[in-house]
């Protein structure tokens, strides 16, 4: 490996100026990072060595800063604002734009504490939140840019929802959540998510360092149960600002390495940085004290004649994680620290005899990681008789890693500021060149392109082989740039899909994007020592297929104890020549044509299982469907004594089908009453004979949902299914009804018997709706052959 070292240095007397720099090479660091995801990112080379801005004037730069290329300018909230939204985004553009921010500038870990809470700390300083952190970070830009919050109500995870237009949305900027709704279009609330677990079912979870796995959606799916009403807030954590004071003889240094040094209560983040403050402290003036006390300035020093005292502060914007100090200290003056959290002072004793440069002093037991965190020291010298000759303070900074002024490939525009009315100050960049590695050629050959229709829904996206490249990120949206992906099932790293090794992704899902509609998408390489190449240019589809049914419902025929089943045509796309509809016991299920597989959760045995497809029916678009309206409504009847019992369930979808065999998206899920008798009951039977019925009724297998029991969380199995209890409420005494199976047995005798009796029966689920049907039944009298027979 062939690396060479290169240096800037600029000093700088005005209050705002720009320096170029040129980084020259073949690659940079930010080249070789992995797209940031849920976990944390690797890089595989790093081109920065270190950035320093030095006061070596005379008086205090109050706020001095750099910034490279306008990026990573987050010094406050309303600046992190300023640098994500525009004049022209509507709410639902700002909400999306801070959740993009958001979820691409931190990755899964925690402090332990409320520090990550704060946005401007989590973005500068850490880099890293769990979800209770990330739900007040994301809400916290949120409102500071005017738009109204909920508190999220999952089970094992904290979210937040944003208010626009009109109804609350979804986006979980730590488990990278966007669910689109049937649409395609508009993102759904937690109240849809749990309602229906098959919208997340079908979207991606966790990121693009993720894989692609129907199992890992189906158990994040698990964790939205909550169906009743929502209400709660977040309040706004944290006013941290990153403002900085240097004084004369005082420097901040950024560092991208780390050196073990951080603060939490919990093992080192994965990743992290750290950098130094440091102050060579004048001594031929107090007023860079932050007290005296009988101290006199001496040629050699600060010197005290009696009893004297002076105290010297540090402070910094990044939390300190540890330091050291050199102090050459003559006479019997007392050494002691603090922090500048900390009311006590902590003696200090040299712990080794002083060299050349003085005694070393290190500060570390007084900065432990699992502690209150601290911005800041203060050294003091009391006693008689001493005279101070030199102070040097250093701190070890922690910093994260994407907040950092990194150089990158080609022209760096430098900026420096301050709100100071003087400044003497010195910028110091250092950085790394190679020209040994290459980044892979822009990607050439997509297809679909040149808005070439394609006669399904479930798109492959095919490209040329690029030279050396290993790996391929691609992004489908509806801009014309594919600046944002149309949702993260969208922006995908093939070595992580199941067209891994190829040149390919195919999109998982039928339904996922819509008909009469112009996607773009592009490719860009990455080759085997981790660099990326560039985006190619933007290709253009459209997809041939019907759009998803509209306004589906069912429509309940009360005293004929029937249901039938209503959707109309979506005008979207190419036309419907029949209809599909799809029955599950199962909530929130997915609509499958044949037999597939579900995650059963994780609490013993088998963890999956095969079930049936679930198609019940296909209807004809002109005949079958249409019946008897004439308001442009669809139906079929799904439910009723004359309906096959293979059609009955409490949940329904329906697909649309063109004339090319082309299906639409399944539709909402529609929900029939449940428990409900299906079962066709008798009106008349025979005396002296018993007449055996199986009930057969709607019933709810549940859906996956994760609960805690005490410290164990995320248990997830099928929750919430129906058991149903078959109650006799009304009746002579010769009917028996079995309340576990269901099975009425009726034996009405020859004597007494005869004519008209009233039976009502209830079925009572175990999740607390019940089914009453009555009806009269007229025993008959015997037949003459019969009682021939008797």
């Amino acid at each position: 490996m062939t690396q060479t070292t290169h240096q800037h240095k600029q000093d700088i007397s005005t209050p705002t100026q720009v320096v170029q720099i040129d980084v020259g090479g073949s690659v940079d660091g930010v080249m070789t990072r992995d797209p940031i995801g849920y976990g944390p990112y690797d890089q595989t080379w790093e081109n920065m060595v270190g950035v320093s801005l030095e006061n070596v004037g005379d008086e205090a730069v109050i706020d001095p800063w750099i910034s490279v290329d306008g990026r990573c300018r987050w010094r406050s909230l309303e600046e992190i604002l300023a640098g994500i939204l525009t004049p022209q985004m509507n709410d639902a553009a700002k909400a999306r734009a801070i959740w993009e921010f958001a979820r691409t500038h931190r990755y899964h870990s925690t402090t332990g504490d409320d520090e990550v809470k704060d946005t401007v700390k989590m973005l500068n300083v850490y880099g890293y939140t769990l979800c209770w952190d990330e739900a007040y970070t994301v809400s916290n830009l949120w409102q500071a840019a005017g738009l109204k919050i909920r508190r999220g109500l999952p089970h094992g995870h904290c979210t937040t929802e944003v208010y626009y237009d009109d109804d609350y949305h979804l986006l979980d900027s730590d488990e990278h959540l966007l669910i689109l709704d049937r649409d395609n279009q508009t993102i759904a609330s937690e109240a849809q998510i749990s309602r229906d677990h098959d919208l997340m079912k079908r979207a991606h979870t966790y990121g693009i360092l993720s894989g692609e796995s129907r199992e890992t959606s189906e158990s994040a799916a698990s964790l939205f149960c909550h169906q009743g009403p929502r209400s709660g807030g977040r309040p706004r954590v944290g006013d941290h600002t990153m403002s900085l004071v240097l004084r004369p003889g005082e420097k901040l240094a950024w560092g991208w390495t780390e050196n073990g040094k951080y603060h939490g209560f919990g093992q080192a983040p994965p990743r992290y940085a750290n950098g130094k403050q440091h102050w060579s402290v004048p001594l031929t003036d107090t007023r860079w004290a932050l007290s005296t006390n009988n101290v006199l300035v001496e040629e050699t020093g600060l010197a005290a004649q009696a009893e004297g005292q002076i105290i010297f502060e540090m402070r910094s914007p990044y939390v300190v994680v540890g330091g050291r100090m050199q102090i050459e200290l003559e006479g019997s003056g007392a050494l002691s620290a603090q922090r500048v959290e900390d009311d006590s002072w902590t003696p200090i004793e040299p712990s080794a005899e002083p060299g050349a440069e003085g005694t070393t002093i290190d500060l570390d037991p007084l900065l432990p990681a699992a502690a209150v965190p601290c911005y800041g020291v203060r050294v003091r010298v009391q006693g008689n008789s001493w005279v101070l000759r030199k102070l040097q303070i250093e701190a070890d900074l922690q910093m994260a890693p994407l907040s950092l002024p990194t150089l990158r490939l080609g022209s760096n525009q430098v900026t420096y500021t301050d709100c100071s009315e003087a400044r003497h100050m010195r910028l110091r960049c250092q950085w790394l060149e190679r020209n040994d590695w290459t980044a892979p050629p822009m990607v050439e050959g997509l297809a679909p392109n040149a808005g070439k229709p394609q006669l399904t829904s479930c798109v492959r996206l095919g490209w040329n082989p690029t030279p050396e490249a290993m790996d391929y990120h691609v992004r489908l949206g509806t801009d014309e740039d594919v600046d944002l992906a149309l949702s993260p099932v969208f922006d995908k790293l093939v070595s992580r899909t199941t067209s891994a090794g190829q040149c390919f992704w195919t999109v998982p899902e039928e339904g996922l994007l819509n008909p009469d509609t112009d996607y773009y998408w592009k490719v860009r390489a990455r080759s085997a020592q981790g660099v990326w190449g560039p985006w190619s240019q933007a290709a253009h589809l459209r997809v041939l297929a019907p759009g998803i049914p509209l306004q589906v419902h069912l429509e309940m025929n009360w005293p004929e104890r029937c249901g039938r089943l209503h959707w109309r045509p979506n005008p979207q796309g190419n036309e419907p020549l029949a209809y599909e509809i799809h029955g599950s016991d199962e909530r929130g299920f997915s609509a499958r044509r044949g037999d597939y597989e579900i995650y059963l959760g994780n609490q013993g045995g088998s963890e999956r299982q095969t079930v049936p497809g679930n198609l019940v029916a296909v209807v004809d678009a002109d005949a079958d469907a249409r019946g008897d309206s004439d308001s442009g409504s669809l139906g079929h009847m799904v439910i009723g004594p004359q309906v096959d019992l293979h059609m009955q369930h409490p949940f329904y979808r329906v697909v649309a089908v063109d004339a090319d065999g082309v299906r639409s998206g399944p539709s909402q899920m529609v929900e029939a009453p449940h428990p409900f008798v299906t079962t066709p009951l008798p009106r008349q039977i025979p005396a002296n004979e018993a007449t055996i019925i199986q009930l057969h009724s709607l019933r709810s297998r549940g859906d996956l949902r994760a609960v805690s029991d005490g410290p164990r969380r995320y248990r997830q199995a099928f929750r919430d299914g129906e058991q149903l209890e078959f109650l006799l409420d009304e009746g002579p005494d010769w009917i028996h009804l079995d309340a576990t199976t269901g099975v009425l047995t009726m034996s009405p005798p020859v004597q007494g018997a005869l004519g008209n009796h009233t039976v009502t029966l209830r079925i009572r689920s175990n999740q607390g709706d019940a089914d009453v049907i009555g009806w009269d039944v007229d025993v008959q009298p015997v037949s003459p052959a019969t009682e021939d027979a008797i």
